[in-house]
């Protein structure tokens, strides 16, 4: 890391900041959302998007796909098993290895919570250009960062 170099950070000019400070916010209405309509925390509602979106998953797959440890992920899991919300089942191909999916209560909370999070975050018609610009920028951000400093293993 450079030091003793002439760049300054202004906060309100830092793009990195405001991306952590939008996170934020976007995290704690997610929560709100997701208390209000099944009294899930932001991990649990983290786990039953990754499985609803992806069905039989392993609990590493969510691990990868949601910026969670792998032991908040597991009681997550736990916790959504006996709220009847997912279900484990052996996979297919390796019956040593449990695949998660949700039930259909389960399915029927992350549409209702989705719905919710998609109508209130996703832009008005006529925005579509712009949402698809800033989700090329975040994605191309995404990839530079995974460069720079890859995700842990």
């Amino acid at each position: 890391m450079k030091t003793g170099s002439n760049h300054s950070i202004k906060l309100a000019q830092f793009w990195p900041y405001k991306a952590v400070f939008l996170a934020d916010q976007i995290s704690k209405f997610t929560l709100n959302v997701a208390r209000e309509t099944a009294n899930l925390n932001l991990s649990q509602w983290r786990v039953l998007a990754a499985i609803a979106e992806t069905p039989d998953r392993t609990a590493a797959y969510v691990t990868r796909v949601t910026p969670m440890d792998k032991t908040i992920v597991s009681r997550a899991v736990q916790s959504l098993i006996t709220l009847g919300l997912i279900k484990k089942t052996p996979d297919a191909h390796d019956k040593r290895r449990m695949t998660l999916r949700a039930t259909k209560t389960g399915m029927a909370v992350y549409t209702d919570i989705a719905s919710q999070l998609s109508a209130a975050l996703t832009p008005d018609i006529g925005q579509d250009a712009k949402a698809a610009q800033l989700l090329d920028l975040l994605n191309e951000f995404i990839t530079r960062m995974d460069d720079i400093a890859p995700p842990e293993k």
